[in-house]
């Protein structure tokens, strides 16, 4: 059925109705028919009871009007004997069609009767009555023999009127069951036919309609009920072209997004290492012309320092022969000089780390990605930045917290980067805690730094949290920017947060943000993607 038409189907199953209608209306006509046949039979054989019962009341006149005749000899005795005798022989010739030889039997016992009784009457009329009385006698006999053949006649003919009658009534029933057999059975299968009919039309048309809310709810990978040779077929090889051309349309959309996002990402590369090497023209510049003069400044500075202190050596005995006044005079201007090349040589050291850090910052990231531990990267900073800062000051003390994510799964970027950024982060975090132990002045003040991961899926976390000074909002909007710092001059060059932005942002993709309660604490968050491609993330940062 499958392979046939809506159509045809529906015209296939109206001609089984129609056949079996055809069917079912021939065989009541047939059974009608006969069953017609045989109540005529009946009615004819009930018509034949009716004459041989009139046959039988005839004779019956016949022989009263017979004796009556030979008693009386009146001759109105002899025409209704006459009458009697012809509605009799009416009767009869009704009668011979039925049974002929029968009837021809009862004529022959009616004609012996006629004729002894014809003699009898001859006899009484000639007064021998004894010769008349003994023919009346034979005559008598006769006519109980016809009686009794009439009545035979009666009985068989009753007998075959009931068993027609029965039997047209057997057939009628029979008709009548077999018809209702018919028409339960012709319904059965119409409502059977009706149902696998509407079942190979309703469930392929069900799959339809699910197949086409799931292409509305834009799921292109929806399956296709198989097609047929029928009017669904075509409408679900249609669906299934529809649904290839909308996955056609959605690959498409995917490769034109991502030649967008790689326009864009190519695009903020290209901006980004315009703007590097913009930056790093100027710092070349820069470093050409404050380098040397820079180098001269520390150098002559260091060695202005040496020449001051032979100076002093020299001129030792000569400053202790002049007078107290005098002397403590020259010490002085010599402590004053001193203290000024010392000066100059600490902003000749700071400018010259202003340069450096200017020079870093115009780089950018050199290394190649490779996937790393993170919580062992961390680790390593972390202890790191720990042992620098108490190689600078044996005095400084802070307490370590790690909460790693033991199942991060190794991550894709630059390890040296992500490094130099953690330091950045470190460092900052331990002059923080232990600027806010020093102005406290409270005992009971412990400096805590607490260096979250954790997995987030598609992205990994980082979170640096010190117990320090904190950072008023005021300055949260400019901690990244190029030259800002909050530390006081000379502690700090205000590259380092931008440098880690940038090796962040720009290069990882990924994400810095800072939350901080003056007074309470300072967190940092960092958020870097799994896989993404490196400049996209300008568009995020």
């Amino acid at each position: 059925m499958a392979g046939l038409t809506i159509r045809t189907r529906l015209i296939l199953l109206t001609t089984a109705g129609l056949l079996v209608l055809i069917a079912t209306n021939a065989y009541l006509t047939r059974a009608l028919g006969e069953n017609s046949a045989g109540m005529v039979k009946a009615a004819g054989l009930l018509a034949g009871i009716e004459q041989a019962d009139s046959a039988q009341i005839a004779f019956g006149e016949v022989r009263y009007w017979m004796t009556d005749l030979a008693v009386s000899e009146l001759t109105l005795s002899e025409r209704n004997a006459a009458a009697a005798r012809a509605r009799m022989e009416q009767h009869l010739d009704k009668l011979a069609r039925w049974n002929p030889q029968r009837i021809a039997a009862v004529r022959s016992e009616l004609a012996q009767y006629d004729e002894l009784a014809a003699k009898a009457v001859d006899e009484y009329s000639n007064d021998r009555r004894v010769i008349g009385n003994s023919l009346l006698a034979q005559a008598r006999r006769h006519s109980v023999a016809a009686d009794q053949l009439l009545a035979a006649i009666v009985a068989d003919l009753t007998g075959e009127a009931l068993a027609a009658r029965q039997k047209a009534m057997a057939e009628a029933a029979a008709a009548t069951r077999i018809s209702q057999i018919v028409v339960a059975a012709a319904v059965l299968l119409g409502v059977l036919l009706t149902f696998l009919l509407l079942r190979a039309i309703v469930v392929p048309l069900r799959r339809l309609v699910g197949a086409m809310d799931g292409l509305n709810a834009g799921n292109v990978d929806v399956a296709i009920p198989k097609a047929g040779a029928d009017e669904i077929g075509a409408v679900a090889r249609t669906l299934a072209r529809f649904r290839d051309t909308l996955k056609e349309q959605s690959r498409r959309e995917r490769e034109l997004r991502a030649a967008h996002e790689e326009l864009k990402a190519t695009q903020a590369s290209l901006i980004h290492a315009e703007k590097m090497a913009s930056l790093g023209q100027l710092t070349a510049g820069i470093a050409h012309e404050i380098k040397n003069p820079l180098n001269f400044v520390n150098n002559f500075a260091a060695l202005s320092v040496e020449l001051l202190d032979e100076l002093k050596q020299t001129a030792r005995q000569a400053i202790n022969a002049l007078g107290a006044d005098k002397r403590a005079e020259v010490d002085e201007v010599i402590d004053m000089l001193t203290g000024n090349l010392e000066k100059i040589a600490e902003h000749g050291k700071r400018a010259d780390g202003i340069v450096k850090s200017m020079l870093a910052h115009s780089r950018g990231g050199s290394g190649d990605r490779q996937k790393v531990d993170l919580n062992a990267l961390i680790d390593e900073a972390l202890n790191l930045a720990y042992h620098g800062a108490r190689a600078q000051d044996h005095d400084f003390n802070i307490t370590l917290e790690r909460e790693f994510d033991r199942s991060l799964a190794p991550i894709e970027l630059v390890p040296q980067d992500i490094t130099r950024v953690l330091l950045n982060l470190f460092g900052n975090g331990f002059y923080a805690a232990e600027k806010r132990r020093r102005e406290a002045g409270d005992a009971a003040f412990h400096p805590v730094m607490k260096v979250v991961t954790r997995d987030l899926g598609n992205e990994v976390e980082i979170k640096v949290r010190d117990n320090g000074t904190g950072i008023p909002m005021e300055l949260r909007d400019k901690l990244f920017q190029p030259f800002f710092t909050t530390k006081p001059t000379g502690e700090g060059t205000g590259l380092g947060l931008s440098i880690s932005w940038d090796i962040v942002t720009q290069q990882h993709g990924g994400r810095i943000s800072v939350d901080s309660e003056p007074g309470a604490f300072t967190e940092f968050t960092i958020r870097l993607p799994r896989s993404r491609q490196p400049a996209t993330a300008a568009t995020q940062a």
